[in-house]
C-alpha cells in the first residue's frame, strides 16, 4: 500500500511539473481576449461589437457599456460606461461622485470637465463626463465569466447613487 502511494506521489509531481509551465506560457493575443468576451456576451443576450480600438462594447438598457482590453497585463479586468452630464456642475458632479465612491463597492466613478467627450462625441458644456468603472484583477481572463453580471450590477447600483445624490443636492 504505502509502495502505491509513493508511485501515485511521483506521478502528481510530475504532471505539476509538466502541466503548469504549459499553463502559464498561455499567450493571449487581443482577438483571444475579444472573442472571449464576445462569446460570453452573446451567451447572455448581449449585442456585442468591437469597437475602433478594439475594446468590445455593448448596450445594457440603452446605455453604451465597454470591456477594455490590455493585452499587456492579462490579469487587469475592466467594464467602463460614461455618459454626458450636460447641465450639472463641475463641483456638483464631482461632489455626487465622491460620495457614491464611498458607498459604492468595486465600482468608481471620475469626472473629466473636457468640453468634447469620447461618450458617442456628446457635448458637454458644463459639467463634463461622467465615467464609471468596474476593474478586477483575475488569474485567466476567462476568470470574469462569474463574476460579469454582478459587475454591471454594481456599476448601476453606482450610477444610481450617483444620480441620486445629485437630485438631493441643494
Amino acid at each position: 500500500m504505502a509502495k502505491k502511494a509513493k508511485i501515485l506521489a511521483v506521478i502528481l509531481i510530475f504532471g505539476c511539473v509538466l502541466i503548469f509551465p504549459v499553463i502559464a506560457e498561455t499567450e493571449w493575443t487581443r482577438i483571444d481576449l475579444q472573442n472571449i468576451y464576445i462569446e460570453h456576451l452573446r451567451e447572455e443576450g448581449y449585442l456585442p461589437t468591437v469597437d475602433v480600438d478594439g475594446d468590445i462594447q455593448f448596450k445594457v438598457s440603452g446605455d453604451n457599456y465597454f470591456i477594455i482590453i490590455d493585452e499587456k497585463d492579462l490579469q487587469f479586468f475592466q467594464i467602463y460606461m460614461g455618459f454626458s452630464l450636460g447641465a450639472i456642475s463641475f463641483e456638483d458632479a464631482v461632489a455626487a461622485a465622491n460620495h457614491a465612491n464611498r458607498r459604492s463597492k468595486v465600482a468608481k466613478i471620475t469626472i473629466s470637465p473636457s468640453a468634447v467627450s469620447g461618450v458617442n462625441g456628446a457635448y458637454a458644456p458644463a459639467g463634463g463626463i461622467a465615467s464609471i468603472t468596474i476593474e478586477l484583477l483575475l488569474n485567466d481572463p476567462r476568470e470574469f465569466k462569474p463574476v460579469f453580471a454582478r459587475a454591471l450590477s454594481l456599476i448601476r447600483n453606482a450610477e444610481s447613487i450617483f444620480r441620486n445624490n445629485l437630485r438631493e443636492m441643494p
